[in-house]
């Protein structure tokens, strides 16, 4: 579930990025999205890591 709020978030945050004047409009807000961006990307891959490692001792107890 929390990869999936994770995917919705960048895709927001993806849309948002899109509008080709807000770096040049609004720097600041620029920088926070990209920023949330990094974050999560980075915890969408660490949960990811973390599904699959719990999916392999499943296997590995079945």
């Amino acid at each position: 579930k929390r990869i999936e709020e994770l995917d919705a978030q960048m895709a927001a945050d993806a849309v948002k990025l899109a509008k080709p004047d807000l770096y040049m409009r609004d720097n600041a807000t620029f920088a926070k999205l990209t920023k949330a961006m990094d974050a999560a990307r980075a915890e969408k891959e660490a949960a990811e890591l973390r599904w699959l490692e719990l999916a392999e001792m499943v296997e590995g107890t079945s």
